[in-house]
């Protein structure tokens, strides 16, 4: 017995020599004055733990220290500490300085590709690691990397609660990545390229029983699997929002008696019916906003959400038809947003002029606070305007109030400055085209019709005339223009000529005036 203690004693001896040489041999930042090119700050509450802040932010640093500051003191025992080493050049996250403390470690934007293994072996309480914005990949982020101290026959867990891994490189998980901490809460693995959770990657996340909070928004996937919903069992906060998801994920009920709070906002799905939710029984918060073609969500849909409070279905572009008569039964909603949609209007299907119904005058959501429709082509029809009175929507605060779309005669008109007793005894012009925002004279279509008429008449007109002024002329120079032509001939072929016709008298005769006499 006393011989495998021997054993077990020189492997452990050997792990620390060889742990501790891994640290030797690689470079480590001064920690000589670290407080002058750092922040350290020191407090303690009422129940004299002390509070210490190392901030080392944005220092051009390419390692982390070797050891705490001596101002932190020794003995960190009921101590907290707080170090950040954001926006440093760290390529190498190497092992951190050994304490006791509870420890909050930051290094955000820092370009990590690589994890010293074991490291956070000297650090076991550990509570919070950020090390999102950098290069991790799945190579890197092994088992090993969250070992704690070792003791005698195995690694023990360490404290990990909060993780953020989000904005790196990952596309799976090693499925015992996080076998060393079971006192995982929250995890954040927003902004890796998964696309697919596979095998390997559910059995990971399906290895954190005590998960509370999980984010996988901006990730790819299109579908989560059921197996993750039935070991999260204590799931309360999920976040699928920007991904590839056409329909609300598969036995969401699973997890329906913890879950308050789930985000679905950017995803491509259509409609929402009334199984998208059933078995939410906890269900506080509901994110369905910037769906780009979500076009209905139909009768009730909202009927078993009965512990809603805040719902927000803003800025989905194609929306046209949303049934607020589900809603009824969520009776202590808060806050409720519809603006930025292709709402024309909306109906509580309760007959609100029947004064014998006992909710007419009563407000279906008493503790409603924040309502926003703005953005919406509001039809102010009579029926609109008592819903929204019946809500109590005139007197909410929104930032940018809502206003008619149509009819003509109201267009622009703010909604709560209107009331349905002068909305209901309108008469509206059966007979009047309403156009909205009707363009300028040359750009209507009598205009453009009239303007190709014209321009055919005028073509039209010249070739005419150019085809008369050419036969006119043609004409012209064929007559030579009515003027007998002027000829011309020679005197000897005058004198031929006459003399072949018998006149002598009328030949010319060249020469001086006495031969003439002779002759």
């Amino acid at each position: 017995m006393d011989y495998k203690l021997m054993l077990l004693l020189l492997y452990f001896g050997a792990v620390v020599w060889l742990s501790s040489a891994q640290h030797e041999n690689i470079p480590y930042e001064d920690v000589k004055d670290i407080c002058e090119k750092c922040v350290c700050l020191t407090a303690h509450d009422s129940d004299k733990r002390y509070h210490h802040l190392l901030s080392c932010t944005s220092k051009r640093f390419k390692h982390i220290l070797a050891r705490w500051p001596t101002e932190f003191g020794k003995n960190h025992d009921n101590v907290d500490i707080v170090a950040t080493f954001s926006y440093n050049n760290i390529e190498l996250l190497q092992q951190l300085p050994a304490t006791d403390a509870q420890l909050t470690f930051s290094c955000r934007h820092c370009g990590i590709k690589d994890l010293q293994e074991p490291t956070f072996i000297d650090v076991p309480n550990i509570r919070r690691l950020d090390l999102s914005w950098n290069e991790i990949t799945s190579e890197v982020l092994t088992p090993g990397v969250f070992r704690g101290p070792f003791q005698l026959t195995h690694y023990e867990h360490i404290e990990l609660v909060d993780l953020d891994l989000s904005h790196n490189k990952l596309h799976t998980l090693d499925k015992k990545v996080f076998e060393h901490t079971p006192n995982l809460t929250k995890l954040n693995l927003s902004y890796n390229d998964l696309k697919v959770l596979n095998e390997l990657t559910v059995l990971a996340l399906t290895s954190v029983t005590g998960l509370q909070e999980l984010d996988l928004s901006h990730t790819a996937i299109k579908s989560v699997s059921m197996s993750i919903f039935k070991s999260l069992v204590n799931l309360r906060i999920l976040n699928l929002a920007d991904n590839e998801l056409t329909r609300v994920p598969d036995k969401l009920q699973l997890i329906g008696r913890s879950l308050i709070s789930i985000n679905l906002a950017q995803n491509p799905i259509e409609r929402f019916t009334e199984d998208s939710f059933i078995g939410l029984k906890s269900l506080q918060n509901l994110n369905i906003s910037y769906m780009p073609v979500l076009k209905t969500i139909g009768k009730g849909v909202f009927t078993r959400l009965e512990t809603l409070r805040h719902l927000d279905c803003a800025y989905n572009a194609k929306l046209t038809e949303f049934d607020m008569g589900s809603l009824l039964y969520s009776s202590n909603l808060t806050d409720l947003d519809l603006s930025h949609c292709a709402l024309t209007t909306i109906l509580l299907f309760v007959n609100i002029t029947d004064e014998s119904k006992t909710n007419v005058t009563a407000r279906p959501w008493t503790h409603l606070h924040t309502f926003k429709i703005s953005g919406n082509p509001w039809y102010c029809s009579c029926s609109l305007i008592q819903t929204l009175e019946h809500i109590g929507a005139q007197q909410s605060n929104a930032d940018t109030p809502p206003r008619c779309d149509t009819p003509y005669f109201l267009a622009g008109t703010i909604i709560p400055n209107l009331t349905s007793q002068e909305i209901c005894n309108l008469k509206i012009p059966k007979k009047i085209v309403i156009e909205e925002e009707e363009p300028p004279k040359f750009l209507r279509k009598r205009y453009i019709v009239l303007t190709f008429i014209t321009a055919a008449v005028v073509v039209s007109i010249g070739v005419m005339l150019g085809f008369a002024i050419a036969g006119i002329r043609r004409r012209l120079k064929r007559n030579d223009f009515g003027i007998e032509p002027i000829r011309y001939t020679s005197v000897r072929s005058s004198n031929l000529s006459a003399f072949s016709n018998g006149n002598t008298n009328s030949i010319v005769v060249k020469g001086n005036g006495a031969a003439n006499d002779n002759v």
